[in-house]
């Protein structure tokens, strides 16, 4: 038993277990010791087959003395071939099922190949390593087997100690999940995510770690591709310029895709030329604008040539010293010169058949550009060159709407001064003999207020679309205006065979700061309406002040409104009724109003059914709150 004991452990000077013991596995120490007791055994009966042979030879006391000797010996020569027996038939499962469960380990280390595992001591020095470490790393079992696994971490990390205080954590808390990068055999890194568990014995002592590691780049990368994507959309859409937008890409892609990132877009010359530039090195940036600001040919590879070819062009490997010969005296080929460029990738921002610039992106590190990051690039391109092409259609939009402003302002002059010459001639006695030139002269009339309406509309548009829109507040008593945009309307109310009524209390205060000629046209385009679809049922208008606001209510009796058209009926140029000759329109006027009652502050309600007419309630604070300027962002 005590050589069982010895072969189990054996002490080394040192403290610890003897080299040999601890290589060798459960099942052999367990072989070993069955084998020290049949040895005994052997031993045992040797020395009794000895002294049976003395029995011969000695005088009768000392033959009873060795016969008691020999009793004694056979006694104790079959309790150890008892205990062999027995250690035999009670340990040989036993050994079978570790010598099994090593079996299936090994067959699982080696059929993972997709994951690196491996088994560490109490030190972190490699005891087991599979064919998937192998092949992930490059690194083989017999040259990490006995070492630490520092070789695989950056040099910073081993530096400030990560290795160590990974291991060190995994004893405290059992299990550590971490992500990093490591390095492999080759130098090149990888993403890794990796699971370092605690191995504990029966009595609760740390035996070593088992580690698990796997190359997560790919799903990293789509991760970060995500992230950028949504980023770039919550960035770029909302700006209004071309500039704006190429200052923003590029900040985007630096450094999370690229070292330095430029935008080349076209001028008018048709020169491709930088419109942005960002670098993550200030002193880069400053060396690299004398080869920017050289005017490349149009041949010349580079982002002249993806511009004309509307194709990408890929460098994963820059050669300083051996550039290709077409990069040779090249613009382009003394920028990659000028920063130190080892991998560079240009891809065009393309909208359909149309190219509108080129995104060129410079790694001056260990980054390497490849097909993975071309197609990447490309569809962050392609998003960009969205936001470019949308930033050139609101421009556009902006300046036909400023056109528009322009026209609407020169032309209501002459316009105001045709209707009260209308007016004048339609009140001259030489009317009063000829009704078909009186009706004449009023339908005249009333074209042109339609017309200047229009013109209006079309102004306030114009400058609510640019966000230049600025309120005038004064004092108003909302009760007047109504009243006189009412006389105004009188002669078209009585033509379209509707009575007209103002209802004001008399004790109700309708006044506040608001801006009198906005709410004006207001009211108008309100009671415009409600004639126009009154179909010669009355119209009233009603006016209601309480102590912070004061409400305005323009009904009429006619066509109505469906409950499901109601709301789209603010939006821009929507159309309920439809085009034609008794219900001519844009559909900008309710826009207008609601955008008008909002830079007020206030509310427009809306109460209608088919067949029993509309009620429209303007709701308005008596004091403007916070600014006088609307500025609306209007999409195109």
């Amino acid at each position: 038993m005590l050589a069982v004991a010895f072969l189990m452990r054996v002490p080394a000077r040192d403290g610890g277990e003897c080299h040999m013991m601890r290589r060798w596995t459960f099942a052999q120490r367990v072989g070993a010791g069955v084998s020290a007791c049949m040895l005994a055994g052997l031993l045992l009966l040797a020395t009794l087959l000895s002294a049976a042979h003395g029995l011969l030879n000695h005088t009768e006391a000392a033959r009873v003395a060795l016969q008691q000797t020999l009793l004694a010996g056979c006694v104790g020569l079959a309790g150890v071939g008892a205990l062999g027996f027995v250690l035999h038939h009670a340990l040989a499962p036993l050994h079978a099922r570790h010598e099994h469960s090593e079996q299936r380990l090994l067959l699982l280390m080696e059929a993972v190949t997709d994951y690196a595992l491996c088994f560490l001591d109490l030190h972190g020095r490699v005891t087991a390593w599979n064919a998937g470490a192998e092949r992930l790393t490059g690194w083989a079992a017999t040259d990490v087997t006995g070492r630490t696994l520092e070789h695989l971490h950056p040099e910073d990390a081993v530096a400030a100690g990560v290795p160590q205080a990974h291991l060190e954590r995994a004893a405290r808390e059992g299990r550590l999940l971490s992500e990093g990068w490591l390095v492999r055999r080759d130098g090149t890194r990888f993403w890794a995510e990796t699971l370092l568990t605690a191995l504990w014995d029966s009595r609760g002592r740390l035996r070593g770690f088992a580690e698990v590691t796997r190359d997560i780049t790919e799903r990293r990368r789509m991760e970060r591709a995500q992230a950028l994507f949504a980023e770039a959309g919550r960035v770029l859409q909302p700006l209004s310029g071309a500039r704006e937008v190429g200052e923003a890409l590029t900040r985007l892609c630096v450094p999370e895709v690229a070292d330095a990132c430029i935008l080349f877009l076209p001028s008018e010359d048709g020169q491709v030329r930088p419109q942005a530039v960002a670098c993550a090195d200030a002193q880069a940036a400053s060396r690299l604008w004398e080869p920017l600001l050289r005017s490349p040919h149009g041949d010349e590879v580079g982002p002249s040539h993806v511009v004309c070819t509307g194709r990408a062009e890929l460098l994963p490997e820059v050669d300083l010293e051996r550039l290709p010969l077409a990069l040779e005296h090249t613009a382009h080929g003394e920028l990659l010169r000028v920063l130190g460029v080892t991998s560079a990738l240009t891809v065009p921002l393309a909208v359909g058949p149309r190219v509108l610039g080129a995104l060129c992106l410079l790694s001056t590190g260990a980054r390497r550009y490849g097909q993975v990051d071309r197609a990447f690039m490309e569809e962050l391109a392609a998003r960009a060159a969205l936001a470019l092409d949308n930033a050139r259609l609101l421009a556009e939009a902006q300046g036909a709407l400023e056109l528009i402003g322009v026209a609407a302002h020169d032309l209501g002059n002459p316009l105001a001064s045709l209707q009260l010459r209308l007016r004048r001639l339609r009140l001259l006695d030489v009317t009063a003999h000829e009704p078909r030139m009186r009706e004449g002269l009023a339908g005249v009339e009333g074209e042109a207020r339609r017309m200047g309406r229009l013109l209006h509309n079309l102004l306030d548009l114009s400058r609510l679309s640019a966000g230049h829109m600025t309120l005038d507040r004064e004092d108003v008593d909302l009760a007047a205006l109504v009243r006189e945009v009412a006389e105004r309307h009188a002669e078209q109310a009585t033509a379209a065979g509707c009575a007209l009524t103002v209802r004001v209390q008399e004790d109700d205060d309708a006044t506040g700061k608001w801006d009198r000629l906005r709410l004006d046209r207001v009211v108008t385009n309100l009671l415009s309406n409600a004639l126009k679809f009154g179909h010669g049922q009355p119209v009233d208008l009603s006016v209601h002040g309480d102590a912070t606001h004061v409400r305005v209510t323009v009904k009429d009796a006619g066509l109505g409104i469906a409950l499901g058209d109601q709301q789209r009926l603010f939006r821009r140029f929507e159309r309920v009724h439809g085009d034609g000759p008794h219900h001519p329109g844009t559909g900008l006027g309710l826009y207008i109003t609601h955008q008008l009652v909002e830079a007020h502050g206030g509310s427009i309600h809306l109460r209608s059914r088919i067949g029993e007419g509309a009620e429209f309630t303007i709701e308005l604070p008596r004091t403007l709150q916070g600014r006088s300027c609307l500025a609306l962002q209007v999409s195109v």
